[in-house]
């Protein structure tokens, strides 16, 4: 903010040594307080342009919120179209995946088919070979007509002709019967392998399905990171012009509480001029009088004088010399800032994995004594969601700016005039901070964002 806190100290002087130097020294602090008053419209006309840059940029950003919000609403449009994916890969899955067990099944029970079958089978083969050996024993043939004829009544022979009709029977539908599960069991033999081929494709089938899923899954999480990594960012980056914005708000009121002390001076020493004026006229004037006074005196005396003495020529000697001179002393700053805390340097100005490092970092307890590097003053002091308690105070006698960040606790307020060393808060760990420390910056004139050198050079 170049010089514009220099008027303050201007006003104090002012005001505790005008009424003893009279209308000379008014003028020419009068002369100093507008040039003040012109710095301080200048100074007010850059953070005007600043805070329109600010808020040019805000505005940029917040065009770019609106559009990642459009963006947003497709991809999430996007997602929920995954989602009916995942959903109807899902409802695939299950369907796959129980149509196999119902396979599964069918095949188990086939097998217990074919098992039952085998066994039948068996027990029907050990029967037809006893009635083979039965029929190789009976010369290769059982006549039916014997066993009729060899009947001793008719009511025999009912009996033994219904026992043969029976037997022949029963031969026929054990054949026919061997045959049907024999071919029953070649069927379902053959069913079991068709079975397990549609198996094995049901299987492939599944793990395509399962590759489909973790590809749907992949390509969702990598939607939703890319969303969260850009809402981040700009959700930073609206933080920092926010921040930025609300700093120059602050030194914006600062400059108009200078130039409202500045302009109740300069009125007070524009009545005092005009008191001093009036107070000279008066002074001239009563001067004047008496001069005239004594002047009709000195005649008065020249008169009597002359009539005592009309040969005589009265000698009038008359000298009157004045001199002055005067001094004045000036004294001037090192323009050297001296260390704001004691501790060691555990961070240096530059470029870290962090990013670029706009100051030095200052390590001790935390409460340790936090005081001003030089005397200024005070256009900041507030929480920050970055800085934490921090507090930005001016030296006009060097156009810089000194920033105290991460403190526990600040003891100053906006406005305020400090000195140097003055108490101003103690260290902490708030806003973005990992472990006890005071973030130190220097600033050519206001604070800029990204706008900080190198302290070093400038420390005691």
């Amino acid at each position: 903010m170049k010089k514009f806190f220099t008027v303050l100290t201007t006003v104090m002087v002012t005001a505790t040594t005008f009424f003893s130097t009279g209308e000379v020294f008014a003028n020419s602090e009068l002369e100093e307080i507008k040039k003040e008053l012109n710095q301080l419209e200048q100074e007010k006309g850059d953070i005007n342009s600043d805070k329109a840059s600010v808020r040019s940029e805000k505005n940029k950003t917040e065009g770019k919120i609106e559009k990642n919000l459009a963006k947003q609403a497709d991809t999430e449009e996007q997602i929920a179209a995954l989602d009916r994916k995942l959903a109807d890969t899902q409802e695939k899955l299950d369907a796959k995946q129980a149509e196999i067990k119902k396979t599964e099944e069918e095949i188990a029970q086939l097998k217990e088919e074919i098992k039952e079958l085998k066994k039948r089978i068996a027990k029907r083969e050990e029967v037809l070979t006893d009635r083979l050996k039965s029929l190789q024993s009976n010369g290769g043939n059982v006549s039916y007509l014997e066993v009729l004829l060899g009947a001793q009544d008719f009511g025999d022979f009912l009996d033994r002709a219904s026992a043969v009709t029976t037997i022949m029977d029963q031969d026929k539908n054990i054949m026919d019967t061997h045959i049907a599960e024999k071919k029953e069991l070649e069927e379902k033999k053959q069913q079991v392998e068709e079975k397990m081929k549609q198996l094995k494709a049901q299987k492939k089938e599944l793990e395509n399905l399962k590759a489909q899923l973790d590809s749907q899954k992949k390509e969702k999480n990598e939607l939703l990171k890319k969303l969260e990594k850009q809402h981040e960012s700009l959700h930073e980056h609206k933080m920092s012009l926010e921040e930025e914005e609300k700093v120059l708000r602050d030194q914006a009121a600062a400059i108009e509480q200078a130039m409202q002390q500045a302009g109740q001076k300069k009125s007070q020493i524009e009545k005092e001029i005009a008191r001093q004026k009036e107070l000279e006229r008066q002074a001239r004037l009563k001067k004047q009088r008496e001069k005239e006074a004594a002047a009709r005196k000195e005649r008065e005396r020249l008169e009597a004088l002359q009539a005592q003495q009309e040969s005589s020529q009265p000698k009038q000697t008359s000298a009157s010399t004045s001199s002055s001179s005067g001094s004045s002393l000036s004294s001037s700053g090192s323009g050297i800032f001296s260390w704001p805390a004691s501790g060691r340097l555990s961070s240096g100005y530059g470029m870290r994995s962090l990013g670029n490092h706009l100051g030095i970092d200052i390590a001790n307890g935390t409460g340790t004594r936090i005081s001003a590097a030089a005397a200024g003053t005070v256009t900041r002091s507030s929480y920050s969601s970055s800085y934490g308690n921090v507090v930005y105070i001016y030296h006009p006698q060097y156009n810089k700016t000194t920033l105290y960040a991460h403190m526990s606790s600040r003891a100053v307020s906006l406005g305020q005039s400090v000195g140097a060393g003055q108490y101003i808060g103690a260290m902490g760990n708030t806003g973005q901070s990992f472990g006890s420390h005071l973030h130190f910056e220097v600033h050519n004139g206001s604070w800029s964002h990204k706008g900080g050198i190198n302290p070093m050079p400038y420390l005691k």
